[in-house]
């Protein structure tokens, strides 16, 4: 099963706008599991994400959306599928424009999107994937890229806070870095993502029986002071569902640098806050009932350690007394916090990561008007007969189907 088959719609669905064309009141909605854009029609207000999402998820799971469609029309109530097409003039897919080889480190190693194979969906834009290794062996690794135009600045960030940390070195408690993925449009090599390896088993947030030891806490507050103190990274994310256990080295791992940010540009979102609740999140599991609609980013960690809430879920088993854990944490943060009030004791990154500055976008015909653009209209590429990247590829629930078993999904979204 995956992710998309169990996540809420709106993670899989994302509404980009809701307008009118000559054909009536449609919105324009992105599905994070197909990789599509489709205009839903309906003559009703578009505007309610709740009524839109189910539309598109009964009509597109149940296979009625033909795979070339890019407008469908509903009745009124949703209930019905009225019509569909296919016309360009009607297609507002966006194909970002995506950033050359060249304008990374040319040591880095990369791999061909092509040859990549999909082997599970984990989430928004990132796959678990395998490809062939020079040595005659398959590596998996997870498949992280861009294709929602809206999420170009902050890959950018991400993708180099990862570069950079490669260049300083791997780390036992953070997921390495392996490989950027490259395609070929135009004679051009673009980077349209990158993998890391993949480590098995779920993380922390997935399963509370899984043992938790106390030496992973203190891996945990080692790897956040190299992170923030020697490479100026702030992580922005350090909960459960971005902390992994791998079997192999038994080492606690962090992932997912998306929230990433230099040490100092955010002070209202500190990492020893965000360790304190991911502590309090393994310990309790009582996170999202103690703080229903508290954004777990506004917590104070101070004001958690001392509140009198940390009582274990009978589930969740620890290698020592919830007191010892606490002991540690309360510690750290007194030595963190103290820093960061002592004005004699700024905290300074000793080997900043370089930031570098997302280029200029490259000049797009609009209209006839060439503009700076970070996407452009796949509409407009097709009719002026050019190649374009594409993405799409069956929803989750068409992968079982019985005309696509024993067939390869590429990463391309095509079955071989």
């Amino acid at each position: 099963m995956t992710f998309f088959e169990h996540c809420d719609l709106d993670q899989r669905f994302t509404l980009s706008k809701s307008s009118w064309t000559p054909r009536g009141q449609y919105a324009l909605v992105f599905d994070f599991d197909q990789r599509r854009a489709i205009k839903l029609y309906m003559n009703e207000d578009t505007s309610d994400e709740d009524v839109v999402f189910k539309i598109m998820a009964k009509f597109v799971d149940s296979g009625a959306i033909r795979s070339d469609s890019v407008w469908i029309q509903v009745s009124p109530d949703g209930n019905e599928l009225i019509d569909q097409g296919s016309e360009v003039e009607e297609d507002y897919t966006m194909i970002p424009c995506y950033w050359t080889r060249d304008q990374f480190p040319p040591a880095l190693p990369s791999v061909r999107r092509s040859d990549l194979v999909e082997l599970d969906r984990l989430g928004l834009q990132v796959d678990r994937v395998a490809y062939d290794i020079p040595e005659g062996h398959t590596k998996e690794a997870t498949f992280k890229y861009l294709v929602y135009e809206n999420n170009i600045g902050a890959f950018w960030e991400e993708v180099n806070c990862i570069i950079g940390m490669h260049a300083r070195g791997t780390h036992p408690n953070i997921v390495s870095f392996d490989r950027l993925v490259t395609e070929t449009v135009k004679g051009v090599e673009k980077i349209v993502g990158f993998t890391t390896d993949f480590i098995p088993g779920g993380t922390l947030d997935d399963s509370k029986t899984r043992l938790f030891k106390l030496k992973y806490l203190h891996q945990l507050i080692e790897v956040i002071d190299f992170l923030n103190l020697e490479l100026g990274v702030v992580h922005g994310d350090v909960l459960s569902w971005n902390l992994l256990i791998d079997e192999r080295t038994d080492n606690i791992l962090l992932f997912d640098f998306n929230s990433a940010f230099p040490l100092g540009e955010k002070p209202e979102i500190s990492d020893v806050d965000l360790v304190v609740v991911a502590m309090f999140d393994v310990i309790t599991r009582s996170l999202g009932d103690v703080f229903d609609g508290e954004s777990p980013y506004e917590i104070d960690g101070v004001q958690l350690l001392a509140a009198d809430l940390w009582e274990k879920d009978p589930e969740v088993n620890l290698d020592a007394d919830v007191s010892e854990f606490l002991r540690v944490l309360k510690a750290w943060v007194e030595r963190r916090k103290a820093a960061e009030e002592d004005p004699e004791t700024e905290e300074v990154a000793r080997n900043p990561v370089e930031w570098p500055e997302i280029p200029d976008p490259p000049l797009v015909d609009c209209s006839g008007v060439m503009e700076p653009r970070e996407s452009e209209m796949r509409q407009r590429l097709i009719m002026a007969g050019q190649p374009y990247m594409a993405w799409q590829r069956p929803s989750s629930h068409d992968l079982s189907l019985p005309e696509n078993k024993g067939k390869v999904l590429l990463a391309t979204g095509e079955f071989v």
